[in-house]
């Protein structure tokens, strides 16, 4: 009887204390550093007071925000409810604060406190935190707002509408997840009406050996929409995509990088109201690959283009530094034969279906390289065009410039016709092209100075 008596005591001393360790432990999650990197994206949350009770805590931080140029510090407060096996923190935008938090971001902070974001926030004993986060509906001008402002040719407001939004976002050490849903959103300006329903992103990222998420960080995720439409002004037109998604993933195996995305649209509609006129595309598959790609070298790319200093350099200054790292990742990727492999796929009627599929491969030294090439530069391709595939572009451009680029190649032997379809393939190995097993390098090169507008 009494070892029950002492085993009970023992139980009811650990149910009373274990809120204070729940506590402790939910206030160990809060205090550590929780930062994120990802791409040109930084999030970092920084602890200023936390004040825990016996069953419920209350917590101040602020959450640095960083893209590029543009930083921004959110002063947050958290409402902490202890639980057996973690806690519920509910976190707001400390409004007394943020008008002084944001003094130089101007109107930014009345945007905030209209759009009224609630974070919801479950954080177990193992750590790790995972946030739901819901905005109202709103109606903005976002025009005048300093990420927008300077990417914007035309002048008027550009009105951002929304239902409700629902972000999830989960962070541990071992991985950072995002999504977004929002049943429709709506852009209109002058240019327009652009309109997404049923949105949908996710995101999922993965750290590197260090725990460090860097500019390239491995990912897998996509974005998706039920609908989306474009109206032109006065309603002159409007494209229409259904069921339009993008996929994609990027993985490092020891010093490599391989990154693939995918681009599907079940169906396309083009309508011209003053000529009356509506165009229906089939099913859409676009790919593009890379493959055994350097990772420091895509690193130092992605740096280059993502630096503040270089997007403020002259266009032409600015495309010639982009070219010269463009081509230092591939001299430094040399040794691994790195790829670029494209397929495309448009409609399902073969008279007006378009299939393409390339592969890329670069080879060599780098001296090589730099002094030759197109000697480095191994390329297969093969094409299939349907007779009436232009036509199917009616209404999105002019169909006219793709009939008669198809009609000359066909003359020109660089298509060969099969009943309705025209099929061809290139091939380039040092420097010759072949076509259709021809050697065409003559005929390529000449095509390639016209296009350049001359040889010299």
């Amino acid at each position: 009887m009494r070892k029950w008596i002492i085993l009970a005591a023992l139980v009811v001393a650990i149910g009373a204390a274990w809120p204070w360790y729940v506590g402790g432990q939910v206030e160990d999650t809060l205090d550590a550093r929780m930062e994120l990197q990802a791409g040109g994206l930084e999030l970092r949350h920084e602890p200023v007071r936390y004040e825990r009770g016996y069953r419920e805590a209350r917590a101040e931080g602020t959450l640095h925000l960083r893209r590029g140029e543009d930083a921004y510090e959110l002063p947050v407060v958290h409402e902490v409810q202890h639980g057996v096996l973690g806690a519920r923190i509910v976190t707001r935008l400390d409004h007394a604060a943020l008008d002084d938090a944001l003094a130089e971001h101007d109107g930014l902070a009345a945007i905030l406190q209209r759009l009224a974001p609630e974070a919801e926030s479950r954080t177990g004993l193992g750590g790790g935190v995972t946030t739901r986060l819901r905005v109202q509906d709103a109606r903005l001008d976002v025009a005048q707002w300093p990420a927008v402002a300077p990417r914007r040719d035309a002048e008027g407001p550009l009105w951002l509408e929304f239902e409700d939004a629902l972000g999830q976002f989960a962070w541990s050490d071992e991985q950072a997840m995002a999504s977004l849903s929002i049943p429709r959103l709506r852009l209109d300006q002058a240019d327009g009406t652009l309109v997404f329903e049923g949105l949908r992103q996710v995101l999922a990222l993965e750290p590197d050996a260090d725990g460090v998420y860097g500019v390239l960080p491995d990912y897998e995720g996509g974005v998706a929409a039920d609908r989306m439409e474009w109206t032109g002004p006065g309603c002159e037109g409007s494209l229409l995509l259904e069921r339009a998604r993008i996929n994609a993933f990027q993985s490092t195996h020891g010093d490599r990088l391989d990154a693939r995305a995918r681009l599907e649209v079940d169906r396309m509609t083009v309508t011209r109201s003053t000529q009356r006129l509506v165009r229906q595309s089939g099913p859409m598959d676009l790919q593009l690959g890379l493959e055994r790609w350097d990772r420091a070298a895509m690193e130092q790319l992605a740096g280059t283009l993502r630096d503040p200093a270089h997007r403020r350099q002259e266009a032409e200054q600015r495309r010639d530094l982009t070219h010269a790292a463009m081509i230092d990742a591939v001299s430094q990727s040399l040794e691994r034969s790195p790829a670029v492999t494209l397929g495309a796929i448009m409609n399902d009627e073969p008279e007006q279906r378009l299939e393409l599929e390339g592969n890329l491969v670069f080879s060599g030294t780098p001296e090589g390289f730099r002094m030759r090439p197109v000697e480095a530069i191994a390329l297969d391709m093969q094409a299939a065009v349907g007779l009436q595939w232009p036509e199917s572009l009616a209404g999105l451009t002019d169909p006219e410039p793709f009939g008669r680029v198809l009609a000359a190649a066909e003359a020109d032997a660089w298509l060969e016709r099969d009943g309705e379809i025209l099929s061809g393939t290139l091939a380039m190995r040092d420097g010759r092209i072949h076509v259709n097993d021809r050697d065409r390098t003559a005929s390529a090169l000449g095509l390639l100075f016209a296009a350049a507008g001359g040889m010299f």
